[in-house]
């Protein structure tokens, strides 16, 4: 199968003291991190005023982000290690299995009642219909629409899951500040982990490039794959 070329980079914020003296400031506070983040990433391939996002990234643990992008990254300010980007080529076939890792922004469109506009809504805050639900009801929620979601993602994108061989954990809302406005923007996380079969490595491959779900400029819609062992 042939696919546009395409990178996976890991880059780490650099240890000096120099760099190291700014952290705090650079990568925020733990998964509240995702707009720091978003414009670190950003600095490696804003190389014109009129670049739109050709990348998908996840942070996986504080300063170091998975990266999968159209070109090579480019450290103009010095911040980073970046290890020598791989060509993203997986060879797959019909029938294989692979162990994936997944963090999403799963949402639902729904039409306002007011209006003739959709709306995204957080997939398990719209089961919910509150955001004071019990912990027992929010955990039902989080497994049943968060499986129900990545089930939608499969069937558009060339792969099969089964309930015993998915963990979905990891539910967070997060709030971001945005210049000028007074709402911030609002989303929420789920982590998917677990194993796919892949039906058609065409239409997947082109899936995983494309990322899956929303807010994908904040972290969110990178599938990492590997081969099962």
């Amino acid at each position: 199968m042939t696919l546009e070329t395409k990178y996976l980079s890991r880059i780490r914020l650099r240890h000096d003291a120099s760099v190291k003296a700014l952290l705090p400031l650079l990568t925020g506070s733990s998964h509240e991190s995702q707009h720091p983040g978003h414009h670190l990433v950003w600095s490696l391939f804003a190389d014109d005023p009129n670049r739109r996002r050709d990348f998908l990234w996840r942070e996986m643990e504080r300063g170091v982000f998975l990266i999968l992008s159209a070109r090579i990254p480019v450290d103009c300010h010095n911040l980073f290690r970046i290890d020598e980007p791989k060509p993203f080529a997986p060879d797959l076939l019909s029938g294989d299995r692979l162990h994936f890792s997944l963090r999403a922004n799963p949402v639902v469109r729904r039409r306002n009642p007011d209006s003739s506009r959709t709306a995204k809504h957080d997939v398990v805050m719209y089961a919910l219909h509150s955001q004071t639900a019990r912990a027992d009801q929010r955990y039902a929620a989080i497994q049943k629409q968060g499986f129900a979601w990545l089930e939608r993602q499969a069937e558009k994108a060339g792969f099969k899951i089964q309930t015993e061989d998915i963990k979905i954990d990891g539910y967070q809302q997060h709030n971001i500040a945005r210049k000028g406005r007074e709402k911030p923007m609002s989303f929420s996380t789920l982590e998917f982990d677990g194993v796919l079969e892949v039906r058609d490595p065409t239409v997947f491959l082109s899936s995983v490039v494309r990322g899956f779900g929303a807010s994908k400029a904040y972290g969110c819609g990178l599938m990492l794959i590997r081969r099962l062992r």
